[in-house]
């Protein structure tokens, strides 16, 4: 945490500018003193008493206290906030990201207050972003367990009872799919999530793709009767990478069927203008609660308002939602009435990797 205000001692800043307010109230005031000095009329009444030398030094010594004090005055309130600044950026990079600055420059409104509140921000983001990763550290890791637990447990049943080969590297081979899946899933967020990664951009016909990614949760869909309506816009070519905007709409239409009930309806609508288009999915699942539709796009977070038994990893709205705005658009989740949830997907005709 930061040290109180009373802890703070003058630094360099704080002579410098004493001395230069000093020097220049000083200046001033002995130029304006010698120019009175010579300028003014004297009477022969008052020879004897400014010839007096406690009479002569007065305003000389007012003067001097003075600059004095004005120049100390300024000289703190000016380097008091900078100290402050300096102290916590020395507190981030000890690892206290809950330092915070604005609250100890008082109500002061001035460049240097916009300065440590545009530094309040960035600690606030280094701690949200640090805790973001600790957690997906930890989901990571959660997720690698459970099938490397499984690989264990067929090997060491494939070792006791060698008749059952042919189970057992059905087993293994499921397993290495599925983390060879979960890896890939991994690399894909952590390279959108970076904003560094480049990736090949050019035009994509975007109703093009969603009626690929239609006809193949059509054919995905029939085991559960599913129906699958479709209500494409006119042409619409944006610029981006089309392997990005295929995976992020097809793990939300994907997602639409698999939580969609028996017999159920997934719908889904393209609307185009000049500058954008918006995409919307519905369908007639469970559904997520109004105080969690923020959080199912956080990377392995799996809604399970039902207690029904989840599959996936949790990470394909994470995927979709960067690979969107890696584009310049946005994507939400809107709870429909009655029942079902409603993703609606923001593209613009250029993005900014245009």
């Amino acid at each position: 945490m930061m040290p109180p205000f009373a802890t703070l001692r003058p630094g360099r800043l704080f002579w410098k500018l004493f001395i230069a307010f000093l020097l220049a109230s000083g200046t001033s005031f002995l130029i304006g003193a010698g120019l009175f000095a010579f300028v003014r009329p004297v009477s022969a009444e008052r020879v004897v008493f400014d010839a007096l030398p406690f009479n002569r030094s007065m305003p000389l010594l007012i003067g001097t206290v003075v600059s004095l004090v004005f120049s100390a005055a300024v000289a703190w309130y000016l380097a008091r906030p900078i100290t402050h600044l300096s102290r916590g950026f020395s507190a981030i990079a000890a690892g206290e990201l809950a330092t915070r600055v604005n609250p100890l420059v008082g109500t002061r409104r001035d460049e240097i207050a916009d300065l440590t509140r545009d530094f309040d921000g960035m600690a606030a983001q280094l701690q949200q972003l640090l805790a973001t990763q600790e957690r997906l550290f930890h989901d990571v890791s959660h997720e690698l367990r459970s099938p490397l637990t499984r690989l264990q447990l067929a090997i060491g049943l494939l070792r006791q009872s060698p008749d059952k080969l042919p189970d057992m590297v059905l087993r293994i081979e499921r397993e290495a799919e599925r983390l060879n899946l979960l890896i890939e899933e991994v690399l894909t967020l952590a390279r959108l999530k970076s904003g560094t990664a480049e990736f090949e951009v050019g035009p994509v016909d975007l109703i093009d793709l969603l009626t690929a990614i239609v006809d193949d949760a059509r054919f995905e869909g029939r085991a559960r009767q599913c129906e699958i309506h479709y209500l494409p816009s006119a042409a619409f070519v944006t610029i981006g990478n089309g392997d990005l905007l295929y995976r992020a709409f097809e793990n939300i239409i994907r997602n639409a069927v698999k939580f969609s009930p028996m017999r159920g309806r997934v719908t889904v609508t393209a609307e185009a203008d000049a500058e954008r288009a918006v995409v919307r999915i519905s369908d007639q699942g469970r559904g997520v609660p109004a105080a969690m539709l923020a959080d199912i796009f956080e990377p392995f977070k799996r809604v399970d308002p039902d207690g029904v038994e989840m599959t996936g990893f949790g990470l394909g709205l994470a995927i979709a939602k960067h690979a969107v705005e890696r584009h310049g658009g946005s994507i939400r989740a809107v709870s429909a009435d009655g029942r079902g949830l409603v993703m609606e997907v923001m593209v613009p005709r250029r993005g900014p990797s245009s």
